[in-house]
C-alpha cells in the first residue's frame, strides 16, 4: 500500500494513546512491536473483540484506533459503525490480512481513515499511516472548531443586534411623541420657526427608527424567525393605497406619481397573490419610497401585470427618471449592509430587505438601469392559484 508523503509531523512530543482491537495475539503482538521500533513514544491498550473494544473506547481518550475485520462477536464495519454512533471521534485504521484489498476499501467507505495489510507492518510503514491519520484529523478537528467559533460570534453578532434594536425603539418613540406634542402647543406656544426645527428632528428620528426597525426585520429574516400565513391578496387594491399615502410626498418635489393596471378589463386577469398584506405592502412602500428619495424631476409609475396561463405571475414594475444606479453598484445593490455611491444612500438594508419579501413569498426581484435616465424594478410573484395557503 501506497501512502501519500506529508510533511513532518511531530509525533515525539507527547505520549498517544492507541486502542488495538484484534482477537488474534500475534497479530496484536506484531502491530505493538511495530509501534516500539517507531520514533514516537504511545500507550497502548488492547481489546479481543467488538464489545471489549466498545467499553474501552468509550472509557478512554484514544488518539487512535486500530481494528481487525474479522472479530469473534462482528466485523470492522460493524464495529466502525458502533463506535461512530458512541460519539468516537478517533481516527481509525483498519487491519487487514493479505489479498484483503475488497475488504480495505469497503472499510474506507464506512469512515475508517486508512488501513495496514498486517503482512507489510514495520515501523516505518506504521509510522507513515500513524502520521497521515493523526494530520487529517487534526486539520479537521481545526476546522470544526474553527467554524464553530465563527458560530459562536455570528450568533453573539445577532443577539447583540437584537438587543440593541430593541433597546433603541422605545426611546425614540418616546422623543418623536414628545416632539409631536410641542410642536401641537400642548406645552405652549411655540414661535414657527422653532417648529420647523423640530420637525426637522422629528423627520431625522423617524428615519432612524426605521433604519432600528429595519435591523430587527433583517435579524429575523436572517435566523428564519420569520413567520406569517399566506392569504390571497389584490395587487391593485394594495398599490391604489400605497400611491394614495406616498402621493403628498412626491407633490412636495414636484414629481408624478402615477399607477397603471395593465389588462385589466380582461376577463381572465388575475391580480392577486398569495401572501402577507403587511410584508408586501412594505415591500411596494419601500420600492417606490426609494424611487422617490433619487428621484427630483419627472416621473415614477407603478405598472401592474396580471397573470396569464402561459405566464402564471402577477408582476409589477416600478419605474422612475431619477438618477439611475451604476452597473457597479447594481452587482450587490440587494445584498444587506451594501450602500451605493450617491450621497442619499443609507444604511443599506431597504432593498436587502425587499429581496428577503420577494423570496419569502417566492417570488423574484430584478433591476435595471441607465445613470442619468432612471431606473425600474420588477417584482414577480406567482399567482394565488399556483400557490397552496400555508404558513412560511
Amino acid at each position: 500500500m501506497k501512502t501519500p508523503v506529508l510533511a513532518p509531523l511531530l509525533l515525539m512530543d507527547k505520549v498517544f494513546k492507541v486502542l488495538v482491537i484484534d482477537d488474534d495475539a500475534v497479530d496484536r503482538m506484531t502491530v505493538i512491536r511495530a509501534f516500539k521500533g517507531a520514533d514516537f513514544q504511545t500507550e497502548i491498550l488492547e481489546a479481543i473483540d467488538c464489545k471489549s473494544g466498545i467499553a474501552l473506547a468509550v472509557s478512554h481518550q484514544f488518539d487512535c484506533i486500530f481494528i481487525d475485520y474479522r472479530l469473534p462477536d462482528g466485523n470492522g464495519i460493524e464495529l466502525l459503525q458502533k463506535l461512530r454512533e458512541q460519539g468516537i471521534r478517533s481516527p481509525i485504521v483498519s487491519l487487514t490480512g493479505q489479498n484483503d484489498d475488497r475488504v480495505a476499501v469497503d472499510l474506507m467507505k464506512a469512515g475508517a481513515s486508512d488501513y495496514l495489510s498486517k503482512a507489510q507492518i514495520s515501523p516505518a510503514q506504521l509510522r507513515q499511516v500513524f502520521q497521515n491519520v493523526m494530520r487529517v484529523h487534526n486539520a479537521e478537528v481545526a476546522m470544526e472548531l474553527a467554524h464553530q467559533q465563527r458560530e459562536e460570534l455570528l450568533a453573539q453578532k445577532e443577539e447583540f443586534i437584537a438587543r440593541m434594536t430593541h433597546d433603541l425603539q422605545t426611546p425614540l418613540v418616546g422623543a418623536n411623541r414628545m416632539l409631536e406634542l410641542l410642536c401641537d402647543d400642548v406645552f405652549g406656544d411655540l414661535p414657527e420657526q422653532a417648529k420647523s426645527n423640530l420637525k426637522i428632528i422629528e423627520r431625522s428620528n423617524q428615519d432612524l427608527l426605521q433604519m432600528v426597525r429595519n435591523l430587527v426585520d433583517v435579524y429575523t429574516y436572517d435566523t428564519d424567525a420569520k413567520q406569517f400565513t399566506l392569504i390571497p391578496i389584490d395587487l391593485t387594491q394594495l398599490i391604489a393605497e400605497v400611491v394614495s399615502e406616498l402621493t403628498p410626498i412626491a407633490v412636495t418635489k414636484s414629481v408624478e406619481l402615477v399607477a397603471k393596471i395593465v389588462d385589466r378589463d380582461r376577463p381572465d386577469a388575475n391580480f392577486q397573490v398569495a401572501g402577507d398584506r403587511l410584508e408586501l405592502k412594505r415591500l411596494l412602500t419601500n420600492l417606490v419610497g426609494n424611487s422617490l428619495k433619487f428621484t427630483d424631476l419627472g416621473k415614477i409609475s407603478i405598472e401592474l401585470t396580471p397573470s396569464t396561463a402561459s405566464f402564471p405571475t402577477v408582476t409589477v414594475a416600478i419605474s422612475d427618471t431619477g438618477n439611475g444606479i451604476s452597473e457597479s453598484d447594481i452587482v450587490n445593490l440587494f445584498e444587506r449592509f451594501r450602500r451605493g455611491n450617491h450621497k442619499r444612500s443609507n444604511s443599506g438594508l431597504g432593498l436587502y430587505l425587499c429581496k428577503q419579501i420577494v423570496k419569502a413569498h417566492g417570488g423574484k426581484i430584478s433591476v435595471t438601469s441607465t445613470v442619468g435616465e432612471g431606473s425600474s424594478f420588477a417584482v414577480e410573484l406567482p399567482a394565488v392559484d399556483t400557490m397552496l395557503n400555508s404558513t412560511v
